[in-house]
C-alpha cells in the first residue's frame, strides 16, 4: 500500500485515540492535499494565459453555459468552482481584461447578466484545452479502471454530501 502524508495523522490517532476511527480524516484530508497540490500546479499552467483559478473558473462557466455564454452573477457563483464572497470583484477583473461584459437582465431592471466576449471565449477555449491535457498528465498513472472507480467513489460521496447540505 503505498504511503501519503494523511497516513502519518492516521497512525497518530490510532496511537492517540485507539478508542476512535481515523477513516474519515483519511478522506478529507487526502481530498484537502489533492485539491490542493492540483489548484497550485494549474496556477502555473494558467498564469502564462493572464489567468488565476478564480478569473479560470468564472469563464469556464460562461463558456460551458453555451450560447450566448451569459450568466446572472449568482448563476456563475453556482456553475463555478469559486465561493460566493467577492464574485461582482471577480467578474470586474475578467470585464477590466475585455474578456466578459455586463448587460441589464431583459428579465429583470435591477440585474444584469455577464457575457463572455468573443475574446474572453478564445482565452477559455485555449485555457480549458490546457487544463485538460495538464490534468491528464498529472494523474496519468492511475489506469483506466482505477480512474473508473475513483469516479464513482467521488461521485457517490458527492451526492451523498450535496443531499444533506
Amino acid at each position: 500500500m503505498e504511503r501519503d502524508s494523511i497516513e502519518t495523522f492516521i497512525n497518530q490517532w490510532k496511537k492517540e485515540r485507539p478508542d476512535l476511527d481515523p477513516w474519515p480524516v483519511g478522506v478529507l484530508g487526502r481530498t484537502q492535499r489533492i485539491s490542493a497540490h492540483l489548484q497550485t500546479r494549474a496556477a502555473k499552467w494558467l498564469s502564462p494565459l493572464g489567468l488565476t483559478w478564480d478569473s479560470f473558473s468564472l469563464l469556464l462557466a460562461l463558456r460551458r453555459s453555451g450560447e450566448p455564454y451569459e450568466l446572472r452573477p449568482t448563476d456563475i457563483y453556482r456553475e463555478s468552482l469559486l465561493s460566493s464572497g467577492a464574485i461582482t470583484n471577480r467578474i470586474d477583473k475578467v470585464e477590466k481584461k475585455g474578456w466578459v461584459k455586463r448587460y441589464a437582465s431583459p428579465d429583470d431592471r435591477r440585474g444584469v447578466v455577464v457575457r463572455l466576449t468573443p475574446s474572453g471565449r478564445a482565452v477559455a477555449d485555449k485555457a480549458v484545452e490546457i487544463h485538460f491535457r495538464e490534468l491528464a498528465d498529472q494523474l496519468s498513472k492511475i489506469s483506466k479502471k482505477e480512474r473508473q472507480m475513483l469516479l464513482q467513489l467521488l461521485r457517490r460521496v458527492l451526492g451523498i454530501l450535496e443531499e444533506t447540505s
